[in-house]
């Protein structure tokens, strides 16, 4: 499964890094995708650090360098001064309708020549070994 998972990053990587004027990595994309869903409501970096699932000084230095290029912007709450919303530019909306047509490309080319059944197998599997593990997210 790691192998599998090391070489679909890497392939996401390398598709978006070659789609886009300004290079993204794949936990940049997954933030902006974040907080595109969630816009009109505040988002802070707590949830999309847990939605990410990943640390906090990675969620930090993420959201740090999505401000620095243009994507996102954070101010503090009105109602509590410690938290900060979070939300898109302009130039983050552009981005992130350009990141769905790239990631149904690249849908597509990792499901090539896998049936529906196989799919749903596979699904199946997946959803097994993280309740296993005791996540039951799908």
């Amino acid at each position: 499964m790691r192998i599998t998972n090391n070489m679909i990053k890497a392939y996401v990587d390398q598709t978006v890094q070659a789609e886009l004027e300004e290079p993204l990595t794949g936990i940049e994309g997954m933030v902006l995708g974040f907080v595109f869903k969630a816009e009109g409501q505040t988002i802070t970096a707590t949830e999309i650090m847990s939605k990410a699932k990943a640390a906090k000084a990675t969620t930090s230095q993420t959201l740090k360098g999505l401000v620095k290029k243009g994507y996102l912007k954070m101010e503090s709450s009105p109602i509590d001064k410690r938290k900060k919303m979070i939300t898109l530019t302009d130039k983050g909306i552009k981005v992130e309708e350009e990141f769905k047509e790239i990631f149904k490309e690249i849908s597509q080319k990792v499901k090539s020549g896998i049936t529906p059944e196989e799919e749903q197998i596979f699904r199946s599997v997946l959803k097994k070994i993280r309740e296993n593990v005791g996540n039951k997210e799908d």
